[in-house]
């Protein structure tokens, strides 16, 4: 090997470790985010009243930022988000990543794919708060699909994104419950304990992040059947929904308490996902 091939190797191969570290410092976003929905939501369940701001991704975001050098952090977030989506486009492209990670199969590619552009959207709400344009408002998804409506075939597009999340929902469940998400993770490294925990809290957490994407789902379809954009709602409506219903703080608590282990699952995966 010339020295010239040598430096060019080295060059790749420490380009693929900073990348490697966003990517991770994005399971590490996800977490917080997550986090902090589940906390505002359990806060909710036990009548602390209104929550500060709306327990969503742009809350979540918009809480942060509001903390001291918070800007900072939710540019941090924005770049950790970034890398992982173009991490799951990369994989959707390829069927692998750069460690062996993601799947040939077509719905593999498929569904990391879908992960990659819901990242670029939860990417595109941290620039909207870093610039000030979004302050958290749980009305948002109600008032694009107001706009979607109004599109030729509009009900179409609203339904074809309620059936893709109830899709989501049940494969997510599936790997929850199937354990699937052990096989993309480098669980041979882990110790006995660490391993039986990581089982746990993923099963837990990816089961509760399901049910609140199938009520995502419902609701839409809700949304393109009866043409009224009113029964739209993102994952803080989805959540205020639940406490409507008979025994509803109960079931929000559990549900709340569920992204909370989702989050910390995200925190471990972060460690230990192939990529």
């Amino acid at each position: 090997m010339t020295a010239t091939a040598a430096r060019r190797g080295a060059f790749v191969a420490a380009r693929l470790r900073i990348f490697s570290g966003l990517v991770r410092f994005g399971f590490a976003a996800r977490a917080l985010t997550y986090g902090l929905i589940g906390g505002v939501s359990l806060a909710l369940a036990f009548g602390a009243g209104r929550a500060p701001v709306a327990p969503n991704q742009q809350g979540a975001l918009a809480l942060v930022a509001r903390a001291p050098l918070g800007r900072i952090v939710v540019f941090a977030i924005a770049v950790g988000l970034m890398s992982y989506a173009i991490w799951k486009l990369g994989q959707g492209l390829f069927g692998r990543g750069p460690e062996g990670g993601g799947g040939l199969r077509p719905f593999d590619r498929l569904a990391n794919t879908g992960g990659g552009l819901a990242y670029l959207v939860f990417f595109a709400v941290a620039v909207n708060v870093l610039v000030g344009t979004d302050s958290g408002d749980s009305n948002a998804p109600r008032d694009t699909a107001a706009g979607v409506l109004g599109w030729p075939g509009g009900p179409v597009f609203v339904g074809i994104a309620g059936v893709a999340m109830l899709l989501i929902s049940l494969y997510q469940m599936r790997d929850g419950l199937r354990l699937g998400f052990v096989r993309d993770n480098k669980t041979e490294g882990m110790g006995v304990e660490e391993r039986e925990v990581f089982v746990v809290l993923g099963r837990i957490g990816l089961v509760a992040r399901a049910l609140v994407f199938a009520l995502v789902g419902y609701f839409l379809l809700r949304t393109a059947i009866g043409y009224d954009a009113a029964h739209t709602v993102g994952i803080d409506g989805a959540l205020y929904r639940v406490y409507e219903e008979p025994y509803g703080p109960w079931l929000m608590g559990t549900v709340a308490v569920g992204l909370l282990i989702f989050a910390a699952f995200s925190l471990l995966e972060g460690r230990h996902r192939r990529l």
